[in-house]
């Protein structure tokens, strides 16, 4: 779809805005006991990338 007027920030803004709430809802209702452990895993594998180079 798109917008009529090419500088209409406004609606550009409701859309970003919309869809940064999508987001954060879809996280939200993903985070379980397990991502903390993911997130350490995350950040184990991002030290040995570190150290590799």
């Amino acid at each position: 779809m798109s917008n009529s007027n090419p500088n209409d920030t406004k609606l550009e803004q409701q859309r970003s805005d919309s869809a940064e709430a999508a987001l954060k809802s879809q996280t939200e209702d993903n985070h379980n006991e397990n991502s903390e452990a993911a997130a350490e895993r995350i950040a184990a594998n991002l030290e040995n990338a570190k150290e590799d180079k």
